[in-house]
């Protein structure tokens, strides 16, 4: 069923960029058209033309906002942190699992692009993996985390960790002992800062 038209273009990208981001999930980019994104916003294909230009400009556009919707929360953590160290790592790990398990569909989402091999993902959140390993540059200059370890591979171990999680969830789920999400995140922590800690 179509939604009512509407002349405001702020609800108009961001109906059309809802509409993308549940069919892009569901069938992956490459399979969805142009057709069935105007069907499910309500809207034209030339709108969807005017605002975003192309399919590809669309898909980049959806995986911007729906990462920002984790980045600016993150950033703003991480910027305001006067003394970086152990805790702002842990709530860095935190925050990014949460967001993923209240989302199941950007993990969708993350697993089409990583299927695709699109490197555009890459850039949208370069500058914030940027940024948090600064911060962990920062703590290990400070002796509160080991500094024999780079700094970009501690943000890439919990990002790949966490979105794997999700993403292989129906798959792990028959694993024996296998934990409920808390309970992975709870020993994930462990591991994971105690591996961190500063070397005796």
């Amino acid at each position: 069923m179509s939604q009512p038209a509407t002349r405001d273009p702020d609800l108009t990208r961001s109906r059309i960029l809802d509409a993308a981001l549940a069919l892009f999930v569901e069938q992956g980019p490459a399979a969805v058209t142009m057709r069935e994104i105007a069907a499910a916003s309500g809207v034209t294909k030339s709108l969807i033309h005017h605002h975003f230009g192309s399919k590809e400009a669309l898909w980049t556009a959806v995986k911007e906002d729906a990462f920002l919707r984790y980045a600016e929360g993150q950033r703003a953590d991480l910027e305001a942190a006067s003394a970086p160290g152990s805790e702002l790592l842990e709530n860095s790990v935190l925050r990014y699992f949460r967001f993923l398990q209240q989302h199941p569909g950007v993990v969708r989402m993350f697993a089409w692009a990583h299927l695709e091999k699109d490197d555009s993902c890459g850039e949208v959140d370069a500058a914030l993996v940027g940024l948090g390993a600064q911060r962990i540059r920062e703590a290990q200059q400070a002796g509160l985390l080991r500094d024999d370890i780079n700094p970009t591979h501690v943000v890439t171990i919990f990002v790949n960790t966490c979105t794997h999680w999700f993403e292989a969830r129906a798959h792990h789920a028959h694993w024996p002992g296998i934990g409920s999400d808390e309970e992975f995140l709870e020993d994930f922590l462990k591991v994971f800062m105690a591996g961190l800690a500063p070397r005796p």
